[in-house]
């Protein structure tokens, strides 16, 4: 049984949380890895996924996709002055007002996106439409911003998901709602955020995430973390190094930014393009 509040620890030696039953988390260290330990990174934090692919059992998207948004922080409010709160979704099924006006932003909601199709040779982007309900757990808030930022990814930026659209989100997870400072968020709110690329603690957490040894990987950037956060969980999401976002990365793309014929993208194992296709997951 998993931990409602806290901590424990269970038969497979791994660490487990599930605040209020709406965020199952677990310790990822060197026993989850499977390349060379030297080059492990440090332990992080990931979210709890029953496997897919089985009958009756739900499941959540563990492929490769969600990579970049697959290292969330418990008790954990992802905040800076020069944000921009792009919305906050609290199950608007029920059309609640919170207590100081807050309106849920209108779910569920459909997105349609670009995506790259491995299946037709003739045909490498196809436009897809997905319909997205109203996020009730942390991983429902972390998909959401990534699918958000497929959404308004650009053509001529190479459909790069860092470029605009969602880089961070917060998720409430008490029921009762989540204070923060002198607001209280909803309960089992979802916010999708985005910080500037200019900022110096996302331009570390990019050098992080693309080298993927840093220390600080796993750990919360302290310029980026608001006080009173103890109900929440929070994540970033395609905080990455591309070819389209840092010039050094485009230098040494040889074969050129975004040329997907040429740098491997998928494939079992998955292989990624180290930044130079910026649609890929890597």
């Amino acid at each position: 049984v998993l931990a409602t509040c806290g901590h424990a620890k269970l038969t497979d030696k791994s660490e487990h949380i599930n605040n209020y039953g709406s965020c199952p988390l677990k310790k990822v260290g060197l026993e989850d890895w499977v390349g060379p330990k030297s080059e492990a990174p440090p332990p992080r934090w990931s979210f709890d996924t029953q496997p897919c692919g089985y009958p009756s059992v739900t499941c959540m998207d563990t492929s490769p996709d969600m990579a970049n948004c697959d290292n969330p922080f418990p008790d954990a409010n992802i905040y800076h002055k020069d944000e921009t709160v792009i919305a906050t979704y609290f199950d608007d099924s029920f059309n609640r007002t919170w207590e100081d006006g807050t309106k849920s932003a209108p779910c569920p909601l459909n997105l349609t996106y670009s995506d790259i199709n491995f299946n037709k040779s003739t045909q490498w982007i196809v436009k897809k439409t997905e319909s997205f309900d109203c996020p009730v757990t942390c991983y429902d808030c972390a998909n959401l911003c990534r699918m958000q930022a497929m959404s308004v990814a650009k053509a001529d930026q190479m459909l790069d998901p860092t470029m605009q659209g969602c880089n961070a989100w917060v998720f409430c997870t008490n029921p009762d709602g989540c204070t923060n400072g002198e607001k209280t968020m909803p309960g089992l709110s979802c916010t999708l955020k985005r910080i500037p690329l200019d900022n110096p603690d996302i331009q570390k957490r990019m050098r992080a995430r693309s080298a993927y040894e840093d220390e600080e990987f796993g750990t919360e950037p302290a310029g980026l973390m608001a006080g009173g956060s103890s109900d929440f969980v929070s994540g970033f999401c395609n905080v990455r190094e591309t070819c389209v976002n840092t010039e050094s990365v485009r230098d040494r793309c040889d074969l050129g930014c975004g040329n997907e014929r040429e740098y491997s993208c998928g494939g079992v194992p998955f292989q990624c393009s180290d930044g130079c296709i910026p649609r890929c997951p890597c």
